[in-house]
């Protein structure tokens, strides 16, 4: 966390001018981003969500005053408490129709919530998804059909970026969901095993997207390459805290609320030939 906007925002300049050298070698260059220096979060790039009921049995309900900028970070929240039909709140910010791109490199740097039952995400998701189209191909690939099916084929994608479960404080997780041009669901995934704790300080977690690959990054370090089933439309970013759930389990007597999920920065950059 920062102590010094002054300094910070000296600092910040230093390091995204040398970053930025940095990308346009490798042929990146910024597109977006936020720093997060307004004492309130930018709605302009930014949407806030309020839901209750979400996907994987989670426990959350996602509301605004879970979300706020803190001494130059995004904070996501998570606490224990009555919100609806819910026992716990938590932050989700995404940039549907504000920022949806295809390819590029993302650049996250965060400190992550520990604790049993806390799942932490960086993710991309479709902008357009036809659901009715899904649906019907769904049906014609289980009655032997895949054939009638035509050649635009909008399947459902997520590029998870970064996934981490607070009971496992050194393990992050790369993860893709896409399906095959004949309708089969798939899944490539990595997993990151260090020394570290990845909630006792800010890490940067990367992705970047091409059309014949993607890669994952910890702190520049690569740990995972996708290859197959690349997507080719346009995606936005979501960052969230989930709560409980089929993967990282319940909240149990050794959990600590509240925590806290701080994003220094969020950088996009992409190549001239892509956009």
């Amino acid at each position: 966390m920062k102590t010094s906007v002054g300094w910070f925002v000296f600092m910040t300049s230093i390091v995204m001018l040398t970053g930025c050298h940095r990308q346009q070698d490798n042929g990146w260059q910024l597109v977006w981003n936020d720093e997060f220096n307004r004492p309130q979060l930018d709605h302009s790039k930014w949407n806030v969500l309020i839901r209750e009921d979400s996907k994987h049995n989670e426990l959350q309900y996602y509301t605004p005053d879970e979300v706020t900028v803190e001494n130059g970070c995004l904070r996501l929240r998570s606490r224990e408490r009555d919100f609806g039909s819910k026992h716990y709140t938590s932050g989700r910010v995404d940039t549907d129709d504000k920022l949806e791109v295809t390819y590029g490199r993302f650049e996250i740097r965060a400190k992550l919530p520990a604790g049993k039952g806390f799942w932490p995400a960086h993710w991309l998701y479709p902008a357009q998804r036809d659901w009715a189209m899904e649906r019907l191909m769904a049906e014609a690939v289980e009655k032997g059909q895949e054939r009638l099916i035509p050649e635009l084929r909008p399947w459902y994608t997520e590029i998870d970026i970064m996934e981490f479960l607070g009971h496992e404080p050194n393990v992050i997780w790369a993860t893709y969901h896409y399906y095959t041009f004949q309708g089969e669901k798939q899944t490539s995934y990595a997993k990151y095993t260090s020394t570290l704790d990845f909630s006792a300080d800010f890490h940067v977690y990367c992705l970047e997207w091409e059309p014949a690959a993607m890669r994952w990054y910890i702190d520049g370090q690569l740990f995972h390459i996708a290859t197959v089933g690349i997507p080719h439309t346009p995606h936005f970013l979501i960052l969230n805290t989930a709560i409980g759930g089929g993967w990282p389990g319940n909240p149990d007597s050794t959990t600590v609320f509240p925590q806290y999920h701080d994003i220094d920065y969020v950088r996009v950059f992409q190549k001239k030939r892509y956009f």
